[in-house]
């Protein structure tokens, strides 16, 4: 889904406005949502009550702010390049989850197992090797080899 995501705003962020696009996605995102909610739980006012804090938060920042902001940041990027750079999505979340313990902004510790700091290294890294011009260098070698 997240790669069919990129590939939607890749085609049809040229075709208007980012934020309208945005918005457009925000309620589809709602009215999905509201619609499985009503199928498989069963929602009460005391419930959306209790929890509209953290609702509107992750709704605003996450739909109303990342995912405008994606859509604007995205629309002259490749789409190949965007997932890639998205796919450290995680690697920034958890060093900045760190950080903000660290500072004191976060109560719960947010310390990260030697296997945990591995696999975000591999993640930078792998994203970082798909971006290099590797026929070029492969090129290169070739001609240095030979001379």
């Amino acid at each position: 889904m997240f790669a069919v995501h990129i590939l939607v705003i890749d085609h049809f962020s040229p075709l208007t406005d980012g934020v309208i696009l945005s918005c457009i996605q925000f309620a589809v995102c709602g009215v999905v949502s509201a619609i499985g909610a009503f199928i498989f739980e069963q929602p009460s006012w005391e419930q959306l009550v209790s929890g509209a804090i953290p609702v509107l938060y992750a709704g605003v920042l996450s739909c109303g702010v990342g995912y405008t902001l994606q859509i604007v940041g995205q629309k002259g990027v490749d789409p190949t390049a965007a997932a890639l750079i998205l796919s450290l999505e995680s690697v920034v979340a958890t060093i900045s989850g760190f950080v903000a313990y660290k500072i004191g902004f976060l109560r719960t510790d947010q310390s990260m197992s030697p296997r945990q700091i591995i696999g975000c290294a591999i993640v930078f890294a792998a994203v970082i090797l798909v971006q290099l011009p590797w026929d070029r260098i492969s090129r290169k070698l070739r001609k240095n080899q030979n001379a």
